[in-house]
């Protein structure tokens, strides 16, 4: 796996393609390939039946889903953990109402008919038929340490996902990330081989001396500077914060400790280029094909 190269910025499709095709489907992964994007960020939740599968929220988003009727769901508390996968297999999610706040942010998205929620096995089979030269596969473990029977405990859940992951020839290409740093702390358990990303969001409120997002870990500077330090002490690969959270010597703290640094979720071309130059080694957008062609049209190297 490759997670960085000098001079190179790595393109990640956030969530398949989400600001051109419907998020979390499969044909907006395959999207991806068509394009000769090599790297996807994706979201992992469990069914009732403890089934993995693609979805970025713990609960249906109503903005995103359909019932078996094609009608928009109106409740917008329908666990994931709740229902079975057969359960959740009888709604869509091929379109996005843009009517809705969330779907007013990706007005120009594409619908896309007969799109169910994907198991993780269904993704990964499509990757497999699709594999690309630096293939690396972001899955977001979903998991959160303030709520109560939304997911199995944090051991559960990864080994679940890594033994979903072991059936397909993929687990050289996979690593795996969480701001539940719970279930990081059970992955390394598992297997310490096993590469790991840390996110970070200074926003939600999630970093703070012991707080319970970062397995009650002692952050000691105002500033977070010691995040990057933090991650390489507990034997992180990579280290994901929010674009906006950082600056250039965060960027050259983590490149000390010898640390990639992987940034979400850049769509402007503005603070796509203020990344690049910052020397981040990884860019997570909502628009892929944009930045590649970005990319190409600055003589920026990309993979």
């Amino acid at each position: 796996m490759i997670l960085s190269k000098p001079e190179h910025i790595k393109i990640y499709g956030h969530r398949g393609a989400r600001g051109d095709l419907p998020e979390n489907t499969l044909k907006s992964f395959k999207y991806l390939f068509e394009n000769d994007i090599s790297a996807y960020e994706t979201d992992i939740v469990l069914s009732k039946d403890l089934v993995p599968v693609i979805n970025h929220d713990f609960r249906l988003n109503p903005a995103l889903t359909k019932d078996s009727e094609g009608n928009w769901i109106t409740n917008d508390d329908i666990k994931i953990y709740d229902l079975t996968y057969e359960q959740l297999s009888k709604f869509t999610i091929g379109s996005i109402n843009k009517k809705s706040k969330y779907g007013r942010k990706f007005d120009k998205q594409k619908n896309l008919p007969e799109q169910e929620i994907p198991k993780l096995s269904d993704l990964l089979e499509l990757t497999s038929r699709n594999i690309l030269d630096g293939l690396l596969i972001n899955l977001e473990i979903k998991s959160t340490p303030i709520e109560n029977n939304l997911t199995p405990h944090p051991d559960i859940m990864a080994k679940l996902i890594i033994d979903e992951v072991n059936k397909f020839k993929l687990r050289y290409n996979v690593i795996y990330s969480s701001f539940d740093w719970r279930i990081l702390r059970e992955i390394k358990t598992l297997d310490p081989k096993i590469p790991r990303a840390y996110l970070t969001s200074k926003k939600r409120g999630k970093i703070y001396d012991k707080s319970p997002w970062l397995d009650l870990m002692p952050v000691y500077d105002k500033d977070n500077l010691g995040l990057p330090k933090l991650v390489k002490k507990l034997g992180g690969n990579a280290w994901h914060p929010k674009h906006k959270d950082i600056k250039r010597e965060d960027v050259r703290i983590s490149h000390d400790e010898g640390l990639p640094v992987n940034v979400w979720t850049v769509n402007e071309e503005y603070d796509m280029m203020r990344m690049i130059d910052y020397g981040v080694d990884g860019i997570m957008t909502d628009y892929p094909v944009k930045l590649k062609e970005l990319c190409e049209r600055k003589n920026i190297k990309w993979f």
